[in-house]
Parts: structure tokens; sequence; C-alpha cells
């Protein structure tokens, strides 16, 4: 069997550009006080299908299993709320708990398992919405210096959205591929 190129993906909900700004802020701050810089190769987001590899060949079947997905979800509001972390190796921003957002995550994940049959795989792990600011290459140390400035550091963002993201790794940092409104009629052709 002959490997094919690939690249990873995810799904997400992006952050629009005044919330990811600030959250640049404090990806930028991890960075110049502890050397994290992995969290900075994505826009601020909220996944909701967790980073799997796709062949290249397949990334039209990626890009038309999204635009085909709809929802009755209206837009969600979401909230952010104050700093918190996963214990010592993720800190990010806490998303305020919404049954609407779960619900579309199960509704993509549903669809897309329908649409590309073995290619996407249900994440075993609770669903816990957030917007990261550090992961994988913050230290023990760095986490333990890091949190004592912003556990109680204050971090308030709304924003609205109906878009869902699929993003592509390139060579460095993770790119739109492809942006669809989850409440877009479907055209049949």
């Amino acid at each position: 069997m002959i490997n094919q190129p690939a690249h990873m993906y995810y799904f997400a909900l992006v952050c629009p550009p005044d919330v990811d700004a600030r959250v640049l802020t404090w990806k930028h701050w991890m960075q110049e006080r502890f050397g994290c810089r992995n969290a900075l190769r994505s826009p601020a987001h909220i996944t909701l299908i967790p980073p799997f590899w796709g062949a290249d060949a397949a990334a039209a079947d990626l890009q038309q299993a999204l635009r085909s997905f709809s929802s009755n979800t209206p837009p969600l509001d979401i909230s952010l709320n104050g700093f918190s972390h996963f214990k010592r190796r993720v800190l990010f921003l806490a998303v305020e708990p919404h049954p609407e957002l779960s619900r579309l995550r199960l509704e993509l994940e549903a669809h897309l398992q329908q649409q590309l049959p073995g290619g996407i795989h249900p994440d075993d792990r609770p669903f816990h919405p957030h917007v990261t600011i550090a992961t994988r290459d913050l230290k023990p140390d760095g986490f333990l210096q890091a949190w004592q400035r912003l556990e109680y550091e204050p971090f308030d963002a709304v924003f609205t959205t109906d878009s869902i993201t699929l993003l592509r790794l390139g060579t460095d940092r993770w790119e739109t591929d492809t942006v669809h409104d989850w409440q877009a009629p479907l055209i049949k052709i």
C-alpha cells in the first residue's frame, strides 16, 4: 500500500477577530514568560471535533461534508469567563456551559460519521469547551507560575457565532480551510 499525502484537520467555532486579539495577548504572554508556542499555531477557537489525519485526496470530501451540515440550533452566544486548566498541562479561557453548544457538537459528529464513514471517530472524552492559552509545551513549573497570575485574572468576552470552521495544519500553523453557516439552507442540485 502506498502512503498518500495527508494533513491534520479539526472542526471548531473560531472566535471573532476582536476576541482572538485579546486571547492572542495572553498566548504571547505565555510565550514570552514560559516559552509556550504551541497555542500560537491556531486562532482562538472552541474545538468541536479534535484533530485527525485526513488524506489530501479526501480534502474535498471533508469540505463537502461540512457544507452539507445543517442544524436548527440558533446562533450561539458564547461567554468566556476567566481562566481555568486541565491538570498542569493546559491553560485556557473557560466557556460558560451551554446545552445548545453540546447539542451542536453531537449533531456535527453524527453528521460527519454518516458522511465520512470510518473517517471521523467519536471522541470518548467528555466535551469540555474551552479556548486554549497554552498546551503541550507548558512545563509543570511554568504552569505553577502562570496559574498564580491567571487564577484570579478577570477575562470576560461574549460573542455570537453561527458558523463552523474546518482548519488544516499547514507548514507551521493551522489555517482556515472552509467556513460554513450551520443554518444555511441546503441547496439541492
